[in-house]
């Protein structure tokens, strides 16, 4: 048994009652480049893309942190039942996304678990004893289900956004938070003048709030625009990128 985890915060507070092995997946691949004609190539294109935009990931070595816990979902054996917790926000997803389609060659029956509360708490709000339950009630993936995820990273790759909104939208009964973080996808991307809805709502939460202290502007974002599902380190380079924008207005 293999337990894919969102990030180490949801490790550091995984019921050892739990049984199996764990892999950690240590990616914000929503923010970025993904673009690449093979894992090994998106390895590298992602490995300078963090230690150039967020320095306190350089100082850790990418292939030993991060394609490490990918390369225990690549080698799994194929009898392995397979549990993945992730979240139903953008972020959480696209790293889904990705596991998916690392695991289409996987013979095994592979889980879903996901939160039982809400966008903006996600696992971090559920105690040990929910985690448990969360686990008991995994949602067992159809053949049809794993391909449309899988597919998702692919269509991400591309990008392409109308067949994903297409894809996701026709799968609403069986994958029902599937649509929405694609459509939060599809706002995020900047067209023209408009920066895109994260970087958008940032000003606007700013303005609202008659402040530039980060702070409060990333709890506001948080709240507001759970559905993004970005961690601090995300929506502050968001942040200091529209303000280098705005000074050479």
């Amino acid at each position: 048994m293999l337990h894919v985890l969102n990030g180490d915060s949801l490790a550091s507070s995984f019921p050892a009652s739990i049984p199996g092995q764990i892999a950690i997946t240590r990616e914000c691949l929503v923010d970025g480049p993904v673009k690449a004609h093979s894992t090994e190539e998106l390895w590298v294109v992602r490995d300078k893309f963090l230690s150039k935009n967020y320095p306190e990931a350089s100082e850790e070595n990418y292939f030993t942190k991060v394609v490490s816990q990918f390369e225990k979902i690549m080698t799994v054996s194929s009898d392995t039942k397979i549990y993945l917790w992730f979240e139903y926000d953008l972020f959480c997803q696209v790293n889904l996304w990705f596991v998916m389609h690392l695991l289409k060659p996987h013979k095994g029956s592979v889980y879903l678990v996901t939160p039982v509360t809400d966008l903006i708490e996600g696992f971090g709000g559920m105690n040990e004893l929910q985690l448990e339950q969360a686990y008991r009630d995994a949602k067992l993936l159809t053949a049809n289900e794993r391909h449309i995820l899988a597919d998702m990273w692919k269509l991400y790759q591309a990008p392409d956004i109308s067949e994903a909104l297409t894809l996701s939208h026709q799968t609403m009964p069986e994958l029902p938070f599937l649509y929405p973080a694609v459509v939060a996808w599809k706002e995020s991307i900047p067209h023209g003048d408009y920066p895109g809805k994260p970087k958008a709502a940032l000003k606007e939460i700013a303005a609202e709030l008659g402040t530039d202290d980060f702070g409060k502007i990333f709890r506001a974002f948080h709240i507001k625009h759970a559905i993004y599902g970005y961690g601090d380190l995300q929506v502050k380079r968001l942040w200091e990128e529209l303000k280098r924008e705005e000074l050479r207005k």
